[in-house]
């Protein structure tokens, strides 16, 4: 029953929160924000991978992880591609692997 009331309370907060923007701001958005809201969802992304490759015990270290998440955003910067991008980043990630590098 707890499980069921957290999840109930998660939805009302989300709903509650998405509904008072919507009713703020009306039903177009102004360009600015517009234009801001397109760098949101790589700022989450990055936000989420970074800690995870560039400090996995919570403290700055360039193992494997590292240098592969360096290589996979040259590879995003120059291609623009996902696909190439992980292909990229897990080949560099393995390939340093097998090297030694953790």
């Amino acid at each position: 029953m707890r499980t069921i009331l957290t999840f109930l309370g998660m939805a009302a907060v989300t709903y509650f929160t998405r509904v008072t923007m919507i009713v703020a701001l009306g039903k177009e958005l102004p360009i600015v924000l517009r234009r801001w809201l397109v760098y949101v969802p790589a700022a989450v992304l990055a936000a989420l991978v970074a800690p995870a490759a560039l400090a996995p015990q919570g403290h700055l270290a360039w193992g494997a992880r590292g240098w592969a998440s360096l290589i996979g955003t040259w590879v995003a910067w120059r291609t623009r591609s996902a696909i190439w991008t992980i292909v990229a980043g897990l080949a560099a990630f393995h390939l340093l692997r097998l090297l030694g590098i953790d």
